[in-house]
């Protein structure tokens, strides 16, 4: 008989970022509920559930370089970044603020950016690890009002490509996530309409995450899309 294809992720280190609320907790949840040590960010820790919990702004590489190395010192070596992080503000390209581009550029590109150059050179060195940056269909197709969150998913899709051919030879695995709409506060909050008895669940795109992350480290899913059955 040919050996499982489909390993645990009971011990390993996996940290979330974004992890107090929509996909990030559920993120959080399925891999503590797997067994994981789950470390837990978000901009406060007042939203986060779990035993391991950080107060982390992903657009601050000092704040990363500080929580990273408590992670690690406390925890162990991470085996797993979930890059999840995110903002989202709608507005034509000629009534977007320029505050608010540079924020959804902050939070949804450079936070993935930083968060992976912090972790990328311990996975390479153990030869073992994964990164899998949450974006969205939004990062494939633009859409009117999305220009500066479409900029930010585009830049995040290239960002993971990039890193992926970089890293693959030192058996790091790197991963990009597409969730169509999710039912969450955020895209609630929004104002987008969509049927919530028929919406991905935030539970949905964690389920596709971990199973990604248990598939064996010989095999590499470059990118998953993850969209609802009956629109």
């Amino acid at each position: 008989m040919a050996p499982s294809s489909i390993r645990s992720v009971a011990g390993q280190v996996v940290l979330v970022t974004g992890a107090a609320s929509g996909i990030g907790r559920a993120i959080a949840q399925v891999f503590t509920d797997e067994g994981a040590v789950v470390a837990e960010t978000d901009r406060t820790a007042d939203g986060l559930a779990g035993q391991h919990r950080f107060a982390l702004d992903v657009s601050d590489p000092d704040a990363i370089t500080r929580v990273v190395d408590e992670i690690v010192g406390s925890l162990g070596p991470i085996d797993v970044l979930v890059n999840n992080a995110g903002v989202y503000v709608a507005a034509p390209v000629e009534r977007m603020d320029t505050l608010v581009f540079d924020r959804l550029l902050a939070v949804n590109l450079r936070g993935p950016f930083l968060m992976s150059r912090a972790v990328l050179p311990g996975m390479k060195s153990r030869r073992r690890g994964h990164v899998v940056n949450v974006a969205s269909t939004a990062g494939r197709r633009g859409f009117a009002g999305g220009g500066a969150y479409c900029a930010s998913k585009f830049g995040l899709v290239g960002l993971s490509e990039a890193m992926m051919y970089e890293v693959r030879t030192s058996d790091v695995r790197v991963s990009v996530v597409y969730p169509s709409t999710v039912a969450t506060d955020l895209v609630r909050k929004s104002g987008m309409t969509f049927d919530e008895k028929k919406a991905i669940q935030p539970e949905d795109v964690a389920a596709g995450i971990v199973a990604l992350v248990k598939m064996d480290d010989r095999a590499l899913v470059k990118g998953l899309e993850i969209w609802q059955t009956n629109p």
